[in-house]
């Protein structure tokens, strides 16, 4: 018998994140709007690493340079390898029907697993790891503000439009029809549905709801002629659309957008190789993925690797930060991929000034429920006065349809719609306004601007607070009329702008490193829709979301890659980040700053890595060393000194040797970076600050670092094994059940992941062996099923044994171990 059905069940229950709780209106209103997710299954899905070499592991062994036929003979060896291996493990008795191959950027596959030939896998040589699939979703919501092209303002050069420089695009399909974007989009890949070209795809049931978020992406980056003058950061660029996410089946007999782990991957080995003939040459410069796996910002993954196979093969990886917002003191809430090294990891700035405001009147007969100034969510109003109806979670997931009777009555048309809060998105708002309603209420606070410019002007859209839809809904349930009145627009000063916005997600990365890397606009960003509207008319709307912010930083570094042709994606990771801004924002929110577009073009000096990470440390530890290279990429020779500026060192010490280089232009050189910790308080909490570069008249380059003290916490709990009958075999096996990482109870919790978890079978001192080996697992509940067999596939003998778990946090702090007694019968 095989060794994997030692172990016939692997589940993780609420493996994702749990939400950190949100305190203030404005986050808990983005909170709603951004945060919905459909709940998407993965079982059984993952992703296997093999230990030989990717094409992008060869280009850098071999100097970064290979000639054209070079790299197809390693892309191929690569493939022959695996097909090899896969062979060998047939034979072997595992059922693998890999999915993804991958070649060029990592070297693996991805396939479903049964326990068996899981088991094969994470004990063969010549598999470097087994890794979870996980769930991406687009990292934006839809925005109603209305917003001029001055949003992002600041963001241009003269003569420089980022003409020549292709921005690979890994998110929904793109509309190349729309005439904002039909100069700019190639032909491109679907990696879920091959031979669409990477075109948006409509709803499989629901008629009218295409796939919104790549187009809205891309022109973002790349769009032109648009009204009053609107265009894109970089409108010369040209957009490689690389489906990855679109509608697939959600765990309710429905359709939802989103993409997964091994998905991305293949986008990002056909960002590299458009042709897919094996050679990088004609690799993207800029690859934007506009998907997020929440609070997944693993250092050392599938993704993360990806990225830096693709730094190697010289495309540069933009990425959202996440939507999840607050959080701390140690590890925030950054999605991945955005814990990769050589990702650029992007926060949202919210720049807004002022924010439109409505007054609100409810009331029932003569008795007044509610009457006060709310921030207005959704398109300028009118004055509005109109009885509520009320809308179920079942007819708003149907669509339009499911707001007309059968004879083609609707019933919401002259009425306003209270939306339940499961089911807000761009797609419900517009259909209930499409249908007649003239105003439409949500289920909790809504920031100023959460959903379209599509939506109908006049249909103002508002969020009441929960207690006051509770109400509602008992009285209309009851028969009683309620009629709600809205106001004109009013023009309210925003505190806070200027800041990063309240649902950017927050740094540190898992593991203590330094994300994300910068800010950039985003929130009520213009831009084009998909489609045409009723009367045939071009769409364009307004976006808002970490998505955003990641294709403002796009654009920004297709312009930079024109005008510095010469830099490689290393450098212009170094160049955007040493130039960013940081004003007043705090370095786990925004990194460097905001974005500088005017400044990387002109910084002569940039740093390897961008940012520097020092990792965790539990305080009174001796010195962190860290490399930094120093690069001139001026046209001159630079004197170049490096120093510290600390912004909240909380007793970490800072030195640089040499603290000065001389370097021709060109040419690079080490620094080495130490951090004394020995005064570092023990207390959870991170210490910042930042390197500095000055050379002379140049302006200054900015090396952003942090050192983190985690705060401690119980990563295995909740430890038990429950017999699911008196015998336990393959058919009724046993549950082993435990709760592993944490949230932290703060005000900002912070998310501890587990890296690497064993199942080890144990009896008396003596270990028999491993029974489960899992990686880069969430905080969640999981449950593992015991069948009465060993490590080697055989029937145990009836006596008690030791079940011991142990959890490697990935971080440095030390491994965790619980034990439980696990008797055969």
């Amino acid at each position: 018998m095989s060794a994997g059905v030692a172990l016939v069940l692997v589940l993780a229950t609420g493996a994702r994140a749990q939400e950190p709780t949100v305190s203030s209106i404005d986050e808990a209103g983005w909170q709603g709007v951004l945060g919905v997710r459909a709940a998407v299954s993965t079982a059984q899905r993952y992703v296997v690493l093999l230990e030989q070499p990717s094409l992008a592991e060869r280009v850098r062994v071999a100097g970064g340079r290979a000639s054209e036929a070079e790299m197809r003979a390693w892309t191929a060896s690569a493939v022959a390898q695996q097909e090899q291996f896969l062979a060998r493990l047939s034979a072997a008795g595992a059922r693998i029907g890999a999915e993804y191959r991958y070649a060029r950027v990592i070297n693996g596959f991805s396939a479903r697993l049964d326990p068996t030939s899981f088991a094969l896998l994470e004990r063969d040589r010549e598999v470097e790891g087994v890794y979870p699939v996980r769930i991406a979703y687009p990292a934006q919501a839809d925005d109603s503000e209305g917003v001029l092209p001055s949003s992002v303002a600041d963001l241009e050069i003269p003569g420089l439009d980022g003409t020549g420089v292709t921005v690979a695009l890994l998110d929904t399909g793109v509309d190349p029809s729309h005439p904002y974007l039909r100069r700019s989009v190639l032909s491109g890949v679907d990696v879920i549905n091959p031979g669409s070209g990477g075109i948006a795809q409509p709803h499989p049931t629901i008629p009218g709801r295409p796939e919104r978020h790549g187009t809205e992406l891309a022109g973002i980056v790349t769009g032109s002629d648009g009204p009053d003058g609107l265009h894109g950061i970089a409108p010369g660029a040209s957009i490689l659309p690389v489906r990855v996410a679109g509608w697939q089946p959600n765990s309710e007999g429905g359709y939802t957008v989103y993409s997964r782990t091994d998905q991305i991957l293949a986008g990002l080995e056909a960002a590299v190789d458009p042709n897919d003939d094996g050679d990088a040459h004609d690799a993207a410069r800029i690859a934007l993925i506009g998907v997020v796996e929440p609070y997944a910002s693993f250092p050392d993954g599938p993704l993360a690797r990806a990225v830096s196979g693709a730094a190697e093969l010289d495309t540069l990886t933009i990425v959202p930060a996440g939507n999840d917002g607050r959080a701390g003191p140690g590890y925030g809430s950054i999605a991945g991929p955005g814990g990769a090294a050589s990702a650029v990891t992007v926060a949202a700035a919210d720049g807004r000034l002022a924010a439109p405001t409505v007054r609100v009147h409810v009331r029932a007969g003569l008795r007044v429920l509610f009457e006060d100034t709310v921030p207005l969510g959704g398109a300028p109003s009118d004055t509005v006065t109109a009885d509520v109806v009320l809308v179920n979670r079942a007819t708003a997931r149907n669509g339009i349809t499911g707001l007309f009777s059968t004879d083609g009555v609707s019933s919401v048309a002259g009425r306003a719609v209270l939306l339940p809060r499961g089911v807000l998105s761009d797609d419900t708002v517009e259909e209930t306004t499409s249908a007649g309603a003239l105003a439409v209420l949500v289920d909790g606070p809504l920031p100023a601007g959460a959903f379209s410019l599509d939506v109908p002007a006049g249909v103002p859209v508002v969020g009441l607070a929960d207690g006051l839809v509770r109400e509602i809904r008992t009285l209309v349930a009851a028969g009683i009329p309620v009629t709600v009145a809205i106001g004109g627009v009013d023009i309210a000063e925003r505190e806070g702008g200027g800041s990063v916005a309240s649902f950017s997600s927050r740094g540190l990365a898992l593991y203590g490193g330094v994300k994300p890397d910068v800010a950039a606009p985003g929130v009520s960003v213009p831009t084009s829709e998909p489609g045409r509207g009723d009367e045939g008319e071009i769409r364009f709307g307004t976006v808002s979301g970490t998505s955003a912010a990641a294709a403002v930083t796009a654009g920004v570094a297709a312009i930079l890659a024109e005008g510095r042709p010469n830099i490689s994606a290393v450098g212009l990771h170094g160049l955007l980040v040493g130039s960013a801004q940081r004003s007043d924002l705090d370095l786990t929110a925004s990194g460097a700053g905001l974005v500088d577009l005017r400044g990387a073009v002109q910084l002569e000096v940039f740093a390897d890595p961008a940012v520097l990470s020092f990792g965790t440390t539990t305080g009174g530890s001796s010195d962190i060393e860290r490399i930094v290279r120093v690069r001139n990429v001026s046209t001159r020779r630079l004197v170049i000194s490096i120093g510290n500026a600390s912004l909240a060192p909380k007793g970490v010490e800072i030195t640089v040797d040499p603290e000065r280089v001389r370097l021709r232009p060109g040419a690079s050189a080490e620094v080495v970076v130490r951090a004394d910790t020995f005064n570092l308080s023990g207390a959870a909490g991170i210490a910042t600050g930042e390197l500095v570069l000055r050379a002379g008249d140049s302006p200054e380059a900015h090396v952003p670092w942090a050192v983190a003290v985690p705060a401690a916490v119980d990563l295995i709990s909740r430890v038990t094994i429950v017999p699911t009958d008196k015998r336990v075999s393959d058919a009724t096996p046993a549950v082993l059940a435990l709760v592993l990482g944490a949230v932290t109870a703060t005000p900002d919790p912070q998310v501890r992941a587990v890296d690497r978890l064993e199942v080890q079978l144990w009896r008396g001192t003596s270990l028999i062996g491993l029974l489960a080996r899992r990686r880069e697992l969430l905080p969640g509940r999981y449950t593992f099923g015991l069948t009465g067999r060993g490590p080697s596939g055989d029937r145990l003998r009836a006596v008690r044994y030791v079940v011991r778990v142990v959890a490697w946090p990935g971080d440095g702090t030390r491994r965790q171990a619980e034990t439980v007694e696990y008797r055969v019968r």
